[in-house]
């Protein structure tokens, strides 16, 4: 992508401290978006790679005092990132003061970045569809969406709705295969009580033996491969307690950060744990390696804990739609894809305040909103849930993907209602409030038969988030029985 090469750009080039490069990047997507709307054409800065179209979208900036007076702000953050944006594309292609192309082209011109995501989540479906399986668009597209916005996804649900065949297809799809070693299945065994098995031990000659994940990420950290995406599925990783054998890649995660364009973690191993000449003695986890765990929910399993649940998108396959039988009759060919495609575009609330400030606000509102429902029994949520929910959005955003009200839908299920269960008298209040929320006009009031209450609604159309509101009403009638359960 072109921000993350004009990242490097800045870092090589320029003396900036890493909040000031943040903050040029943010103002060069704001210029952007403030010129697409005042000129009514789709426009995005960093998909223009050719001096000429650059040279005459600076101008138009330039020529627009009112564009300008609104981005001052105090200080020249804006003229000062599109200044070296200009100089970015001058070094990346050597040529200065070259003929424009008219404005009117660039109009016509379609978005490249918009159309390769799009076009290549239509490609990964047929891709899907035509090796005899069926999952809709818009949960493709949340899996995508969930994948970037955090290397660690759950997939939940019934035996046999597909989740593990996701991981392969999805995989596959791009050109990540168990052949080139992209795609790596691990099954989880009920006798994992600690990380050896992925991370690896000492055996009683002192010696490492590395555990499988330490392969693989070992495998995508070489220079040939650090552009390539890396699917890991841990296959039913709830028949063993996940916090147990899974912790240290918990921990680690959380310690990513953007260090020359690249997202770095801290060392798998500890400086002292082995020699300098070890391979992996500097090893950390890379950008290109995604973790995907599948599950299912019944008396062999373990739940899982806060920890566990706050860290990852937990998407549910429940929904059968065994009508479905229209598969694509062309073999469909995958389609070869670099990192950049999955790579997370935020680690940190500040960069993604940058870069679409109006917007994350509106949605933390929101966020705040139903925080507040879950205070009520304790149950609310930190930073971590918050800053994710907002990256999940802003991603989706940047994308064009998902309506807003159906991405935020997804968030509800996914980052909300797994970490909700118990039997008090305050959850059930807490689940009719967020049945209130999810819907629009007349609220219920929890009194007499507040489950025929919740149908009712549900038939009508003015559900804002439908999917969230059928599962609060499952999860009521769970409650109903003695004790609720997003997993029931």
């Amino acid at each position: 992508m072109i921000d993350n090469e004009f990242e490097t750009w800045l870092v090589k080039n320029k003396k900036l401290k890493e909040s000031s490069i943040v903050k040029y990047i943010g103002a060069v997507r704001t210029i952007s978006k403030d010129l697409a709307k005042e000129l009514g054409i789709d426009l995005k800065i960093y998909d223009i790679t050719d001096i000429n179209e650059f040279n005459k979208i600076y101008k138009l900036y330039y020529d627009n005092s009112e564009l300008m007076n609104k981005n001052k702000k105090g200080n020249n953050m804006y003229s000062n990132g599109l200044n070296c944006y200009k100089e970015f594309l001058e070094d990346k292609q050597n040529i200065n003061n070259i003929d424009v192309k008219p404005v009117d082209k660039i109009a016509k011109e379609e978005n490249p970045l918009k159309k390769s995501t799009k076009e290549t989540n239509n490609q990964i479906q047929k891709y899907i569809n035509s090796k005899g399986f069926i999952y809709k668009n818009k949960d493709l597209n949340n899996f995508y969406i969930s994948l970037k916005t955090k290397p660690f996804v759950i997939l939940a649900g019934i035996s046999g709705t597909g989740k593990s065949k996701l991981v392969k297809l999805f995989a596959s799809a791009i050109g990540a295969t168990s052949e080139n070693g992209q795609y790596n299945i691990i099954s989880v065994k009920p006798d994992w009580n600690d990380s050896t098995e992925l991370f690896g031990y000492k055996n009683i000659n002192d010696e490492f033996v590395p555990g499988k994940l330490t392969e693989i990420i070992s495998r995508a950290s070489s220079s040939e491969n650090v552009n390539k995406p890396y699917f890991i599925c841990l296959d039913e990783m709830n028949l063993a307690r996940v916090e147990y054998y899974l912790s240290e890649y918990l921990s680690i995660i959380e310690s990513r950060e953007f260090k020359e364009g690249e997202i770095v973690t801290d060392l798998l191993f500890s400086k002292d744990y082995l020699p300098k000449e070890s391979k992996y003695y500097d090893l950390r986890i890379p950008e290109n390696i995604y973790i995907i765990g599948t599950v299912n929910m019944d008396d062999t399993t373990f739940a899982f804990s806060r920890k566990v649940l706050d860290r990852a998108n937990t998407i549910e396959f429940s929904d059968v739609d065994l009508d479905s039988l229209d598969f694509e009759e062309e073999e469909c060919e995958p389609i070869a894809v670099d990192n950049s495609f999955l790579k997370t575009s935020f680690l940190n609330i500040k960069e993604a305040l940058v870069a679409d400030d109006n917007f994350l606000r509106e949605t933390n509102k929101k966020v705040k909103e139903i925080n507040a429902i879950l205070k009520t029994g304790n149950k609310n949520f930190g930073y971590r849930v918050r800053d994710e929910i907002v990256f999940y959005m802003l991603e989706n955003k940047i994308c064009e993907l998902l309506n807003e009200d159906i991405a935020f839908d997804y968030q509800i299920m996914q980052k909300i209602l797994p970490t909700i269960s118990g039997s008090e008298s305050i959850i059930k209040g807490i689940l009719i409030d967020l049945f209130n929320y999810c819907i629009e006009g007349e609220k219920i009031s929890g009194n007499g038969d507040y489950i025929k209450d919740c149908e009712t609604k549900l038939k009508a159309e003015n559900i804002k988030y439908k999917k969230s509101a059928k599962k609060i009403l499952m999860m009521l009638r769970g409650y109903q029985d003695g004790f609720t359960s997003f997993w029931a």
